[in-house]
């Protein structure tokens, strides 16, 4: 049987090449697709589930009231968390805190210096975490404050692959927190590739404790992430009701402040929270791709049915004959679907070819290290895609051809039912419906990126210079800038806090006159700055000064952002003295709003301090068409500062750029999917079209005869298909609007809806239409009607 069927359908192949052809396309592009998705969606769905205990382990964030009835979600705690959770509740089985070094530390030994990206970590770290431990005990790596635990790949660039870097010392130093010491390696980790985290180096917790201010020791200030270990079983919600008010509890000056465990392998895809509670993130493109990529399978599915039902007549008299002869509509059944399953998997050769081929281009899209490998779960999966991709095809085929009676099959009184034309119609609805949907996506996406791209932050980010402090320039900072400042090319130059896509520090519990009880709960973000640092980056005053002629670490002055005076009801802001930040401070100046976070978030209240505690990045604004000069001359003098250390600097506008990766990649990658929907909707088309011209072959002969011109049966043929892609476009639109506000309502700023995205995507889904029928049609009005009259 299944070798008769095989030779059926090697036959039918040589026969109807057109129709294999277009099947095969479309089914290997769908399959492609598919394929390409799934190896990002498992990767995204990995990420952070390595750990052992992933079930139990769970990150501490904070709830905190932050003004006018809203609420922030922050994972920094208190380093005084650690103790408690692990002394006073019992659902904690192991609990473990980390400091995140804001910038690059230089490690240095005997031969060589670099930098790197390190924490600081209590003992349990590596009981807690599963990161694979190549050399050290999981108990002890950590528990020695002269003790660093180093990657692999540190390990490797500082000893070489050979050597075994345990017991041997390395120089770090750590300005912020005023470390500088000699630490000794006692074990060697590495990162898996799955892990969100990204470190080369943990210094012991007791360490970072070590070097703190007492006076930030304490319920209040907020430095560490912390960790835990929940007993196995542990009924989440509860024990969160439990610990709501552990913190707040502490600290008087905490009220309202309510603790909150989130589950850590969750934070990857659904790290954005809205008013205390999670709101979603990169789980939604996942669910996106997901379904789009289905959807694009689904076209593919769609043309190899209305193909093959198009095509009926074609295969009814074989149906009948083998009817007349004693064949049931089972084994018919079982033919036609062993056809498709046939072509399902010649199209997933095919498919994984194109996937072997596009994995380099889609791994630099997608900013992964994504290997397609044919074994185990993979093999598995795509067995199981491609069978009920076949199944799906081939069943509405298969039921079709193979209900009508043999009697009526030979005489040739078969009809086409209003119910089949509906089917095979709606079919095609459904395909253009995706390709317009995939459209207007696009469209959308790139144009809010446009928006955020181009939207006025407040500051000129363009030809600005960033770096970190380190090294020798944590005590010369002010001597490196006032020689840079003489370098030819450079405009101006200032240090900060933090960075401009992002200042995290903040604090509430600020007086000032007239306030009210309720605005003791309105959370201010603050940096440190430099006094010129208002000017470098080209932030415009409001009113009052700013601190260009002010010395740094002055206390007694504050500038504020517009939004700050706003929330406060300052009416004439300056010189009115207020605590913030310290008491008795004067504010000089206020500045208009700049963004400080991205789009997502609206421009928060905001305190600039003139100090240079805690500064950990340095600005340099440079003028146009002057880059190589200036960049030249600041390497140069940096090699003086910082022998030994590559001058590793990034500019301001790409950095803004890298806060909407995400969407930037969501963006490309669905330009692609919605040009694979409508191509593979068009080869359908033209299958369809190229059949109906075929099939009315005569009466098109017979209208020529009479008179009609190539262009009335060009148009003739054209508009049922135009009038199916017209119902798409009306069926569309709604579904379209809808969706696109949804994902335009998670930025605070974004542009606004207009009838061009919606019109402008179903003309192109129209006009593409159009020239893929209309060539069908152009071809079947210019042939001679004289041989098809002549055929029987």
């Amino acid at each position: 049987m299944l070798k008769h069927n095989l030779l059926l359908y090697l036959r039918s192949i040589k026969k109807h090449k057109s129709s294999f052809l277009i099947n095969l396309v479309g089914l290997s592009t769908g399959l492609a697709c598919v394929l390409l998705v799934y190896l990002w969606v498992s990767d995204e769905l990995a990420k952070d589930k390595f750990h052992e205990n992933d079930e139990q382990l769970y990150q501490v964030r904070r709830n905190v009231p932050i003004g006018q009835g809203a609420i922030g979600t922050f994972s920094s705690n208190s380093s005084l968390m650690l103790t408690a959770l692990q002394e006073e509740v019992p659902e904690v089985e192991m609990v473990t805190a980390v400091y995140e070094i804001d910038n690059k530390v230089r490690l240095e030994t005997e031969k060589k210096k670099l930098t790197a990206i390190g924490n600081m970590a209590s003992e349990d770290f590596f009981k807690v975490f599963s990161f694979p431990l190549i050399s050290g005990d999981k108990h002890t790596v950590l528990s020695d404050v002269s003790s660093v635990v180093i990657s692999s790949e540190l390990a490797a660039n500082f000893f070489g692959q050979d050597l075994d870097p345990i017991g041997k010392t390395l120089s770090i130093k750590v300005g912020e927190e005023n470390i500088d010491a000699v630490f000794t390696i006692t074990g060697v980790f590495e990162i898996p590739k799955n892990s969100s985290e990204k470190f080369d180096f943990l210094l012991p917790y007791k360490t970072f404790l070590k070097h703190r201010d007492p006076d930030n020791i304490a319920w209040y200030s907020n430095s560490s992430s912390v960790y835990a270990l929940l007993v196995p079983k542990t009924d989440i919600n509860a024990f969160n009701q439990k610990m709501a008010d552990f913190v707040a509890k502490r600290n008087k000056y905490l009220k309202g402040e309510q603790v909150l465990f989130t589950k850590y392998s969750n934070n990857y895809l659904r790290g954005r929270y809205e008013n205390g509670k999670q709101s979603g993130g990169r789980i939604t493109y996942v669910i996106l791709f997901s379904i789009v990529a289905l959807f694009v399978l689904a076209i593919a599915c769609i043309n190899f049915m209305n193909l093959s039902t198009a095509r009926a007549s074609r295969r009814l008299k074989e149906v009948g004959v083998k009817k007349a002869v004693g064949a049931n509509r089972k084994s018919l059944i079982f033919q036609f679907l062993s056809e498709a399953l046939l072509l399902s998997f010649f199209s997933l050769i095919c498919a994984c070819l194109v996937v072997g081929l596009l994995m380099p281009w889609f791994n630099t899209l997608t900013g992964k290290e994504l290997d397609f490998v044919l074994e185990g779960e993979i093999i598995l999966s795509i067995f199981l895609i491609t069978l009920l991709t076949g199944l799906i095809a081939g069943s509405y085929p298969a039921l079709y051809l193979t209900k009508f009676k043999a009697v009526k099959v030979l005489k040739g009184k078969i009809e086409t039912s209003f119910g089949e034309l509906f089917v095979r119609k709606g079919l095609v609805i459904f395909q253009f419906c995706i390709s317009i949907l995939l459209i207007v996506v696009v469209s959308v996406i790139y144009m809010q990126l446009d928006y955020i791209q181009s939207k006025n932050l407040g500051f000129n980010k363009d030809n600005v210079l960033v770096f970190d402090r380190q090294d020798a320039l944590i005590n010369t900072m002010e001597v490196f800038l006032e020689e840079t400042r003489q370098l030819p090319g450079v405009v101006s130059t200032s240090y900060m806090q933090g960075g401009m896509t992002n200042f995290s520090n903040s604090s509430r519990g600020h007086t000032w006159p007239g306030q009210s009880e309720e605005d003791k709960e309105i959370t201010f973000r603050h940096a440190h700055v430099g006094p010129e640092f208002i000017e470098t980056m080209g932030i415009a005053m409001k009113e009052g000064r700013s601190y260009i002629n002010e010395k740094p670490d002055n206390d007694s002055k504050i500038i504020l952002n517009e939004t700050a005076v706003k929330v406060m009801g300052l009416k004439n802001p300056i010189g009115t003295v207020i605590n913030m930040r310290g008491p008795n401070r004067e504010i000089i100046g206020v500045v208009k709003d700049f963004n400080i976070q991205s789009v997502y978030n609206e421009i928060a209240p905001m305190a600039l301090l003139c100090r240079t505690e805690w500064v950990s990045n340095l600005v340099v604004k440079i003028k146009a068409g002057e880059e190589k000069t200036a960049i030249a001359g600041l390497t140069k003098l940096y090699a003086k500062f910082n022998p030994g250390l590559d001058f590793d600097f990034r500019f301001l506008d790409n950095q803004y750029q890298q806060l909407y990766l995400a969407e930037q990649r969501v963006a490309t990658l669905s330009k692609y999917f919605a040009g694979m929907a409508i191509l593979i909707s068009c080869l359908g088309l033209f299958g369809l079209a190229a059949f109906t011209a075929e099939r009315r072959r005569k009466e098109i002969s017979i209208r020529k005869v009479l008179g009609q011109s190539t262009s009335q049966v060009t148009i003739m043929l054209s508009s049922e298909f135009v009038k199916l892609v017209l119902i798409s476009i009306v069926i569309t639109i709604p579904i379209a609007y809808l969706l696109a506000t949804d994902w335009l309502s998670q930025f605070a700023y974004k542009i606004s809806l207009h009838a061009g995205y919606f019109l402008g995507a179903g003309i192109v889904a129209l006009l593409v239409a159009i020239l893929t029928v209309g060539s069908q049609a152009i071809r079947a009005g210019n042939k001679n009607p004289i041989s098809a009259l002549r055929e029987e």
